[in-house]
């Protein structure tokens, strides 16, 4: 019985070391970029897939290590594109790093965005917002991040 006690209470000890060295002091959130949407050629079936660049920028001095991240782009406040990748590559401290992750498109997102181009044609520009999650795996939590900001339709105006 004292044998198990101990065991317990060092199990506890061991817990609540790893926990606190999970929380580093001054860790700042990774900020997440667009840099282009575009059809894959590769897809195949009937469903369309999408490439999406992302550009992860790591703002602490430790190593960013993604084990998986999960996305929305959301289109005049509906979900168009979403997906998961998983294996990416690891962002230095201080640095950034590019990475292309695949995308399906959300039907009715899509048809509900569609409707209201169709509604709305002196619409000049689309709001759009990207939100992710980046898991770094292990003890740590994800960090969810998010992207807003507007797209115009027609020419640039100089």
């Amino acid at each position: 019985m004292r044998v198990r006690l101990y065991g317990i209470c060092w199990l506890a000890i061991a817990l609540l070391i790893t926990g606190c060295a999970s929380v580093q002091p001054g860790y700042e959130p990774p900020t997440l970029e667009i840099t282009g949407v575009r059809f894959d050629p590769s897809s195949q079936g009937a469903v369309p897939q999408f490439l999406i660049g992302l550009r992860v920028i790591n703002p602490n001095r430790q190593p960013l290590h993604l084990s998986g991240i999960s996305y929305n782009l959301y289109l005049q406040d509906q979900r168009v594109l979403s997906g998961v990748a998983r294996d990416l590559p690891v962002v230095p401290g201080y640095a950034d790093q590019a990475i292309e992750v695949s995308a399906t498109p959300a039907l009715f997102g899509g048809v509900r965005l569609l409707a209201e181009l169709m509604n709305n044609p002196q619409l000049n520009a689309l709001d759009y917002r990207v939100e992710a999650k980046l898991d770094s795996g292990g003890l740590q939590w994800p960090v969810r991040v998010q992207e807003q900001g507007q797209l115009p339709l027609g020419p640039a105006a100089r």
